[in-house]
């Protein structure tokens, strides 16, 4: 469906927008972030860069799991001729490819616990799309998935951009 893979498009580039360069919307906004040099690595699941004040920061792992579901969707609508295998290993190599330009930028700590709470979510998201197809088999379930998912796309970074620039 072509609407659909305009609609992975977007949303790709949103999450690029929101995981890599943190709602900047000024390149001087983003220089800012490359002068922290925040470049760390962490290889241990669920490790210290999950911890705030020695408890584990269970916000961030929340949203960047549900960040992720949509993804999963998306791809149940656009990669049909793809299987499962292959749909978790897009999520994966878009995730770690987030996490490897968060390092190679120095702007955010590369984590493994990040990747895992990505492909999670990705995966919720194709189960999601799965059970849906089995509840509406006639066909119309991309075209309605597609646009309410356009339509929450466009609120959402409508209403993400307003706080942006209130601020």
């Amino acid at each position: 469906m072509k609407k659909g893979k305009y609609l992975l498009l977007v949303y790709l580039i949103v999450l690029v927008w929101i995981l890599l360069f943190k709602f900047s919307i000024s390149a001087d906004d983003f220089r800012e972030m490359m002068q922290l040099n925040m470049r760390r690595i962490n290889v241990i699941p669920f490790g210290d860069s999950a911890k705030v004040n020695g408890m584990i920061d269970r916000s961030e792992l929340w949203n960047n799991f549900l960040i992720f579901v949509p993804f999963g969707g998306l791809l149940g609508i656009v990669a049909k001729k793809s299987n499962v295998w292959q749909k978790i290993g897009y999520l994966f190599i878009f995730s770690f490819m987030i996490e490897l330009m968060q390092y190679l930028l120095q702007i955010g700590a590369s984590d493994i616990t990040d990747i895992l709470t990505n492909v999670s979510g990705g995966v919720l998201g194709m189960g999601v799309y799965a059970l849906l197809r089995r509840q509406f088999p006639n066909g119309k379930l991309d075209e309605r998935l597609v646009m309410v998912g356009s339509v929450l796309l466009l609120l959402s970074v409508g209403l993400l951009l307003a706080v942006i620039l209130i601020n």
